[in-house]
């Protein structure tokens, strides 16, 4: 393994904007970052390079994780010493991957690996946990989670989500918690913490990576586009309800 080479993850939850990401760290010529190589299930949007799970589809997920376990944990490092390792034609100054923080719960030594071998997190996080649960919400119900090759035609095209409030706030709750375990996680780590919000000053925010990735600072431009519109009210088809709601409940600095 390449030991003058930066090895990181990009840590985060679902919906805070890690696929704009890795995709525009990936434009830079020192880096090259991945998608979610340890997504249990193959897609073909993900990266060729993903870790192969055994999948027997006569059994539920949870018992395939258990099935996995002894497997995964015995071929780990040797994947993610090769993984941290150049191709002789590449030259990549940095190398990493973004990694879902349940994505953690069935990849057994996976963050001792990282701990052992000086793996540097981009911790991503997304402070408006309204706007990170309607997200993942709006998601789920359309199955649409990325905006394909910039199709604004895709995004213009989804329907308003009607939002149950119950799930509504079991999302919220949940973001705040895993949040907190994410930290907590990487506290001993080499780590730089990103939030959603950053991507506003996006030149800034970019130079901040590069230099904690230890690479050239260099202009890149976003590798994606938004999918979600700017307008709650654009979003939600019982707006008035939901924001009434979070007024109710010590959510109204996010009625905007």
């Amino acid at each position: 393994m390449n030991c003058s080479m930066t090895k990181f993850v990009i840590f985060t939850l679902p919906r805070t904007g890690s696929t704009l990401l890795s995709k525009s760290l990936n434009k830079h010529p020192d880096i090259f970052c991945d998608d979610e190589i340890f997504h249990f299930s193959f897609r073909d949007y993900f990266s060729p390079n993903q870790f192969r799970f055994l999948k027997l589809p006569f059994l539920p997920k949870k018992i395939n994780y258990v099935v996995n376990y002894p497997a995964t944990y015995v071929k780990l490092k040797p994947f993610l010493d090769k993984y941290f390792t150049n191709k002789p034609n590449e030259n990549f100054k940095a190398r990493g991957f973004k990694l879902m923080y349940y994505q953690t719960f069935y990849t057994p030594g996976l963050i001792s690996y990282l701990k052992k071998n000086n793996v540097k997190v981009i911790l991503l996080l997304r402070e408006n946990i309204l706007r990170n649960a309607l997200s993942d919400l709006r998601a789920r119900s359309t199955g649409i989670y990325h905006n394909q090759d910039d199709n604004e035609e895709q995004r213009s095209g989804l329907s308003k989500l009607n939002v149950d409030t119950n799930e509504l706030q079991q999302k919220m709750s949940a973001i705040v918690r895993q949040n907190k375990k994410l930290t907590s996680i990487i506290s001993d780590m080499d780590h730089i913490k990103i939030r959603y919000e950053d991507f506003g000053d996006w030149d800034k925010t970019m130079n901040r990576i590069a230099a904690f990735l230890n690479v050239s600072t260099t202009s890149i431009t976003a590798g994606a586009k938004k999918l979600n519109p700017d307008n709650l009210q654009d979003m939600i088809a019982n707006y008035d309800e939901v924001a009434s709601w979070l007024k109710q409940n010590n959510y109204a600095e996010f009625v905007v």
